[in-house]
Order: C-alpha cells, then structure tokens, then sequence
C-alpha cells in the first residue's frame, strides 16, 4: 500500500500502542493496589483470633459500673470501659454484610441481637473485636490498637 493512502504513519502506530500500554499498566497499578487494601482491610476487621471467655447473664448484671450502651445495626453493644469503632464487612458467603465492631478494652461486655443475647468477659484491658454474624455475635482477642488506627 502506498504511504500516501495510510491513515496514520509508523510513528502515530507505535506512539498509539505506548498510550495503550501505558493505560494497561496504570490500571494494573491501580488494581493490584486496591486489591492489596482490600486484604490488608479484611485482614485489619477478621473475626480470626482466640475467642473472648463468657459470663452468664447473672454475673454480668451484677458487675458494677454502669454500662455504656450503641446501637449498631440490629445489634446493641453494652461495655463499661475504652471505646469502640464500627464498620459492616462483607460476610464470608459474599451476600451481605455484618457489623463488626472492636473495643479498646470492654471489661465486661454484653451484645444483645433480636435473637439472642452473650456476655464476654475479656482479660483486664485486652482489645477484643466482636462481629455478628447470622444474629449471632461472635467475641475475639486481638492485639491493643489506638482509635487512630485504620483497623
């Protein structure tokens, strides 16, 4: 074919095709990333750890102090000490999500959904995360964090 009847010259072709892969790799970064916070966001929130040892309903309500109350989702979380942050995560069949709370250091601790009720009684000033999941609320150890951290 004749140079006079092309549209775009070698140049314009191998300049369009840098574009191109410059555009690949952009998005590649940007992906691997994402998914890289993706994890490290699972990971930071996980339900995986020792579990937090139970009281009865007695003992819980004969502790004293007076029990600081949230609600979040259907659940209702009661702590005497620290703090506590929130978010839903995904759950593990990929259809919905569930809260996920963690506590700097609860004492005592009381999660109350429309189906049930548990009492946790973590070591003294241990940070525990709390998730519940299916109505159930499910209690684990985890190391000390500050309210600045992302997790």
């Amino acid at each position: 074919m004749p140079m006079a009847n092309r549209i775009f010259g070698r140049g314009q072709m191998l300049g369009a095709a840098f574009v191109v892969l410059l555009g690949l790799a952009a998005f590649t970064h940007i992906y691997v990333t994402q998914r890289q916070g993706d994890d490290a966001e699972a990971a930071a929130w996980s339900l995986d750890g020792p579990p937090c040892p139970t009281v009865d309903a007695a003992t819980y309500v004969a502790a004293p102090g007076v029990a600081k109350v949230t609600t979040f989702e259907d659940a209702s979380f009661e702590y005497r000490v620290g703090h506590m942050m929130c978010v839903h995560r995904p759950d593990a069949k990929g259809w919905g999500e569930h809260p996920v709370c963690q506590f700097t250091g609860p004492v005592l601790l009381a999660v109350k959904t429309p189906g049930t009720q548990a009492y946790f009684a973590p070591p003294l000033m241990s940070a525990v995360r709390v998730g519940v999941v299916d109505g159930k609320a499910r209690c684990v150890l985890i190391p000390p964090f500050q309210m600045s951290d992302r997790r």
